[in-house]
């Protein structure tokens, strides 16, 4: 558990670092990897975060946690998208950002199951 929530704070906290790097005109969107790292870097590193930290309490309360933590994960992400859609919160919809959420969730199943779940529990 402690080692998920380690790494959940990294993961967020290299998202916020990327993010602000933008804002404070560091990054540039000069070229297409920078452009990358500043729209969709940290988006998956809030999947990612977002997943590992759920994870800790979606196994105390389903057998089956980690198809629950992901559909629960990917609810969340669509629903943010969605109120972007509609101008409900402040964005950009993009349907980029939905694939990027689902590729996300999919290797942090894998990481937890196949890792994570036999090496440290």
């Amino acid at each position: 558990m402690r080692k998920r929530i380690i790494f959940s704070v990294s993961v967020f906290l290299l998202g916020v670092i990327i993010y602000f790097l933008y804002i404070f005109g560091l990054l540039s969107k000069s070229n297409m990897i920078l452009s990358f790292m500043r729209n969709f870097i940290p988006d998956i590193c809030w999947t990612f975060s977002f997943f590992f930290m759920s994870i800790i309490f979606s196994k105390k309360i389903f057998k089956n946690y980690i198809l629950a933590n992901s559909l629960y994960v990917l609810f969340i992400a669509v629903l943010y998208e969605s109120f972007q859609l509609f101008h409900i919160v402040r964005g950009t919809f993009d349907i980029i950002d939905l694939i990027l959420y689902s590729i996300s969730v999919l290797i942090a199943c894998l990481i937890e199951k196949y890792i994570w779940r036999e090496r440290y529990e």
